[in-house]
């Protein structure tokens, strides 16, 4: 017998948020969850936290707010672990952080909404897609497609199964793809990991200096743009921060072919506070999404936030029909105009869009009571 679903208070709402992983600093969508789940508590909501799929803890691991449950589980027992910690927490809603491979190695959780719909518990549920679905960009490869088509089928399972009272994603074309599939989404606005901190930092007048931020994609391709740089015709400095995972050797090519002419710069993970410094001491920063998906990236937020003017170089992301939505304010395109876009470029006030976008979250649940 179906749990007849709870209308939302007004006031005061219990929230339950679903994420893959919550290890600090090594999972985006964990930490974006966190924030949010701690801006919301802040607001006077009651919260709690669980990882479904965590691969940074043995068994489970329970701290106050937070139930995370080590991905070497039994999935069953993961369920039942969840499903009691929820009943005992009992919420107005469940939101479900969803990516595909935040929950399976392959990306493809085959049956996961049999194990969500005994978590969730006939409970209202709020669906946020960080990801869809991959390979459906044109010229896709076959093997992308139809893994794609796979986690298409397995998203439309979860929403079929839950009957998300609200859905919602990052970014204009994600919105298009999962309406095109039938399933009605919403923007919801990415936030940065990094609060706004300190002061104005100074910078060097006689050095143009690029900061990159976090992970950095193999894909991600340094050429034309260094070449195109050369015309600013001042000394640059390339710099990142943060945790540079697969594109390692991307990065050590690049110190390989212009050692002689820019300026490179490791700092490593630091902390936020940190970060935030380094965000504040550039004069421009350099996105590795593609130009269509900038809304979903947490660290080209994260320097749009910081006031920089943001350089997307890829383009390499394109889908049939679908309109990418306008720029964001801040963003430079590499195109021809990309060193006058440059010399024109100002830095604007800086502003953490977190309380916004928890406004905007809590509405979107208040209106579907």
């Amino acid at each position: 017998m179906l749990v007849p679903r709870p209308a939302l208070p007004e006031e005061g709402r219990r929230i339950a948020f679903l994420c893959g992983c919550a290890e600090p600093a090594r999972d985006g969508v964990g930490d974006y969850t966190a924030l949010l789940a701690a801006e919301c508590a802040r607001r006077g909501n009651a919260t709690l936290l669980v990882a479904l799929n965590d691969p940074h803890v043995n068994g489970a691991a329970e701290c106050e707010g937070m139930l995370r449950l080590g991905a070497g589980m039994r999935w069953e027992e993961r369920v039942e672990q969840a499903r009691e910690c929820a009943r005992r927490f009992a919420p107005d809603v469940v939101s479900l952080q969803w990516v595909p491979y935040g929950f399976h190695q392959r990306g493809v959780p085959w049956g996961i909404e049999k194990g969500l719909e005994k978590i969730a518990g006939g409970r209202a549920v709020h669906l946020m897609c960080h990801e869809i679905w991959i390979g459906a960009e044109q010229g896709a490869s076959l093997r992308h497609r139809l893994t794609g088509a796979a986690q298409r089928a397995v998203l439309r399972r979860v929403t079929r199964t839950l009957k998300p009272v609200c859905v919602q994603t990052s970014n204009a074309v994600y919105a298009a793809l999962l309406r095109r599939a039938g399933m009605d989404a919403a923007v919801l606005p990415m936030y940065g990991a990094i609060p706004v901190t300190g002061a104005e930092a100074a910078r060097e007048e006689c050095v143009v200096r690029i900061g990159m931020f976090g992970t950095l994609h193999p894909a991600w391709p340094p050429e034309p743009l260094l070449e195109r740089l050369r015309g600013l015709g001042s000394r640059i400095g390339i710099e990142h921060i943060g945790h540079m995972g697969a594109g390692e050797g991307v990065w050590r090519a690049m110190e390989r072919r212009y050692a002689g002419e820019y300026q490179f710069t490791r700092h490593g993970e630091q902390p936020p506070e940190r970060v935030s410094r380094f965000l504040r001491e550039m004069d421009f920063g350099l996105a590795t999404t593609p130009r269509a998906l900038i809304g979903k990236s947490a660290t080209a937020t994260a320097m749009l936030e910081h006031g920089l003017p943001v350089i997307v170089n890829r383009d390499d992301a394109r889908y049939a029909g679908v309109d990418a939505g306008e720029r964001p304010d801040g963003v430079i395109v590499m195109d021809e105009n990309l060193i006058a876009s440059m010399r024109a470029a100002s830095r604007r006030e800086p502003r953490w869009r977190l309380p916004e976008v928890a406004d905007q979250f809590l509405a979107s649940l208040r209106r579907q009571r």
